[in-house]
């Protein structure tokens, strides 16, 4: 019997890009399941046409349910920004392996892929070349897995509304700076990044005082206290900064920061917990902390540094338990205001071609700290003298230990600030 003339009207593209849905079985009380996402399949590398990425996503905002993209074209050379995800049920694309390289050479400094679609989902996607933001995230619960972009001036940009945004195993190379987090971004987890010679930093997570999210949400797994940016297991190498922060309170856990430029982590302002990381070979101070509140540094490694390991200025830091070998100095406290009072103790300090611990003005905490086999002073004490007055270095000192170094016993000064007298 031969087929209608009404079936062979039918569109070959409709039956390439349409949804093909797979209804699940009933459960056991006979209620219906969720319908499969429908699979659409992008084949072709032109910029728009049938099996290309843009139809694709034109199919799946469509849909009144999820929509899952598979991309096998190699290459694609984009001549325009794709179609924002909109599906309110969702986008899944995903790049087959060795597929799903997109070209942003030709485009203007636009968004490449906006993502307005509660929680979709994209793996393997390649993009580069991008002269402004490769992807946008603007919708909640969106996961980011495998991505790699390169060449571009931003890699992620995570806006207010994207709460729950997830980026794991992705790798940002030679951009301008791989992630930004925009003020208020809340629950952003970025685990398993490898950022490498991007060239202002790797996460730039800043807001103007006020506008960010300047206190972490209370009770979360541990007791302890859920901040807006987590960054876990993260490699960075030879960004010109690999973490910036401001406002935004960050959990950095188990990161390695790898030939920084200049500052491996750089805290401008606001509150940050940094455990269990590596610091090595930075070009400029390895991790600075200015206008800090309740930020704390416990159990990480600072080694080869040749300029200064830590150094905080005018915070509320409490360094704790870290290990600094063969750094130009070791720890350097400023305190321009009688307010606060650090807390340094419980950290190794050995090797240090400057002084071990440096103190310039107010009245930190030192405990129980070991300072050993430095090539200069163990701990010095510098009196601040400001144009209209002045702060002398009165530290606490109990139980610490200050050996081998060129000068064991704490060496007296002063330190004048800009227009002193």
């Amino acid at each position: 019997m031969k087929p209608s003339k009404t079936a062979v009207a039918i569109p070959t593209s409709l039956l390439l890009l349409a949804a093909v849905v797979t209804l699940r079985n009933p459960d056991a009380n006979g209620a219906p399941t969720r319908a499969a996402a429908a699979e659409l399949v992008v084949s072709s590398a032109r910029d728009a046409g049938p099996q290309t990425l843009r139809d694709a996503i034109l199919a799946a905002d469509r849909l009144s349910g999820r929509a899952h993209i598979l991309v096998t074209a190699k290459l694609i050379a984009l001549a325009s920004p794709l179609p924002a995800l909109i599906n309110p049920r969702g986008v899944d694309i995903e790049a087959a392996a060795d597929s799903g390289t997109l070209d942003a050479e030709h485009l203007a400094g636009v968004v490449v892929l906006q993502i307005n679609s509660p929680g979709s989902t994209l793996k393997g996607l390649h993009i580069v070349h991008a002269h402004g933001t490769a992807i946008l995230v603007n919708a909640a619960d969106v996961q980011l897995d495998s991505v790699i972009i390169g060449d571009s001036k931003a890699g992620i940009l995570v806006n207010a509304a994207a709460r729950g945004c997830a980026i794991r195993a992705s790798t940002f190379e030679r951009d301008e700076t791989g992630v930004i987090a925009e003020a208020g971004v809340r629950d952003l987890t970025v685990a398993g990044g490898v950022f490498r010679d991007n060239t202002r930093a790797g996460i730039w997570s800043v807001a103007a005082t006020g506008k960010g999210a300047t206190a972490p949400d209370p009770g979360t797994e541990g007791n302890r206290p859920q901040e807006p940016v987590r960054i876990i297991d993260g490699v960075f190498e030879r960004n010109a900064s690999g973490v910036v922060i401001a406002n935004q309170p960050a959990f950095l856990h188990k990161d390695r920061f790898l030939g920084s430029h200049d500052s491996a982590v750089l805290i401008l302002s606001g509150a940050a917990r940094i455990e269990d990381s590596e610091i090595r070979d930075s070009g400029g101070t390895a991790l600075s902390v200015t206008a800090g509140k309740s930020v704390h540094l416990t159990h990480n490694t600072f080694a080869n540094n040749p300029k200064v390991a830590i150094m905080m200025s005018d915070s509320d830091v409490t360094i704790e338990n870290n290990t600094l070998s063969h750094n130009g100095f070791g720890i350097v406290s400023i305190l321009t205001q009688g307010s606060l009072t650090p807390q340094i103790r419980g950290n190794l300090i050995t090797g240090t071609t400057g002084d071990g611990i440096t103190v310039i003005g107010g009245s930190p905490r030192l405990e129980r700290n070991q300072v050993l086999d430095g090539h200069s002073a163990g701990l010095r004490l510098l009196d601040v003298v400001q144009p209209n007055g002045g702060l002398k270095a009165t530290p606490t000192l109990e139980a610490n230990v200050f050996k081998g170094n060129a000068l064991d016993q704490p060496v007296h000064g002063v330190y004048k600030m800009p227009g002193a007298p």
